[in-house]
């Protein structure tokens, strides 16, 4: 009877810990992933002529009936749009360039796009660029999401797109960035 539970809990402990180790990576992998993105590589190589930056943007604290994602915002009738290009987008294409990879932290545990702010580069020759959306749900990392990836906010992400919002709409992000989305 010994010999038969050693042999029966042998395979169990087995594959008990081959789940635990495959969790373990997996939870490793997710937490070191970052979007496929080399900020300065895509920028260094455009022409600031050829680059155009959409803003689609609506009031910080606007009631939904539900979380938005990106296509809501920018097919609401009420968003506001701003498109930037040429000389209007180089008297700040410096606060674009100052975008790296290192800016980049996953959030630990992943939420949903409640977008109110969305804003996109692209370049005649090839296309988009990238896009950041704020914000997600996580407010105590006031995550937005780079590429469709969430990422812990940064203040360059905000810093990159106040100087094209009006003044009023400007203050009421910053405002709404600084109580921490409460």
């Amino acid at each position: 009877m010994h010999l038969e539970r050693r042999h029966v809990f042998k395979p169990i402990i087995l594959l008990l810990l081959i789940i635990t180790s495959l969790s373990i990576c997996m939870v490793i992998i997710m937490l070191n992933m970052k979007p496929l993105i080399g900020f300065s590589e895509l920028i260094g190589n455009e022409n600031v002529d050829d680059l155009c930056l959409s803003v689609y943007y609506v009031k910080p604290y606007l009631l939904t009936p539900y979380p938005w994602g990106v296509d809501n915002l920018v097919n609401a009738s009420y968003t506001n749009k701003i498109i930037i290009s040429e000389s209007d987008l180089e008297e700040h294409f410096d606060l674009i360039k100052q975008l790296s990879n290192d800016d980049l932290k996953p959030v630990k545990k992943k939420s949903f796009l409640n977008a109110r702010l969305y804003y996109v580069l692209e370049s005649k020759k090839n296309g988009k660029l990238f896009d950041v959306a704020m914000w997600g749900g996580d407010s105590k990392n006031n995550s937005i999401f780079v590429n469709g990836y969430e990422v812990v906010g940064k203040d360059i992400f905000y810093d990159v797109i106040m100087p094209y919002l009006p003044a009023d709409m400007a203050e009421e992000y910053e405002k709404w960035k600084t109580e921490g989305k409460k």
